[in-house]
């Protein structure tokens, strides 16, 4: 058989063994969820988890580690108010959305990056005042993926991370993303950077 002759039958496979599975490049697990959703970076109503005491602020508990969190691509801020339901002789809330959410400009991005590794648990005992104001969420793409940053605009500013804005509460144990439970940060540098007030 001539050289040209093995050269052309054992190519073809040489090359077919370099395609294999062993050294594909990692494909992406990463899911669009900004495309899933039509665009929209926030819900109309924050999901309600594990809700102890019935503001629907979610898990009181403090979260067991910091966050390691997807760099922000796309940045929105929305604002969200408590309203009442009564469910027979209990009242409850849910926090909804005012407005349409903002987008931030890309200057802000490093104050957000900055912000989110300033994260860290929440104390365990925390002395909070018992008034009631607004949420904000900040909410950010990572190639369609996305990440909400939940942050009580009153009390002990406490934060509470969502891995899916749309399906899983802040702060809830199913957390695939991010870490559940309370945070605590610079959450009035955080607001005043992306002018949620």
């Amino acid at each position: 058989m001539s050289r040209a002759r093995v050269l052309a039958l054992v190519l073809p496979m040489t090359l077919a063994a370099g395609c294999s599975d062993d050294t594909a490049e990692p494909q992406s697990e990463l899911t669009d969820e900004l495309a899933a959703h039509d665009g929209r970076p926030c819900p109309d109503e924050l999901p309600v988890g594990d809700d102890p005491d019935g503001y629907g602020f979610g898990t009181n508990e403090p979260a067991e580690e910091r966050p390691s969190m997807l760099s922000p691509e796309k940045v929105w801020v929305c604002k969200y108010w408590a309203g009442g339901q009564s469910t027979g002789s209990h009242q409850t809330y849910r926090w909804q959305l005012e407005g349409e959410p903002r987008k931030v400009g890309e200057d802000v991005r490093g104050a957000l990056i900055e912000f989110l590794d300033e994260l860290e648990p929440a104390e365990e005992d925390r002395a909070c005042t018992a008034d009631l104001g607004p949420r904000w969420m900040v909410s950010y793409s990572h190639e369609g993926d996305l990440t909400g940053v939940v942050i009580d605009d009153f009390g002990c500013d406490e934060v509470r991370l969502t891995d899916e804005p749309f399906e899983k509460a802040p702060g809830d144990p199913d957390q695939e993303g991010t870490v559940p439970g309370v945070l605590a940060g610079p959450t009035r540098l955080l607001l005043a950077a992306v002018d949620a007030r």
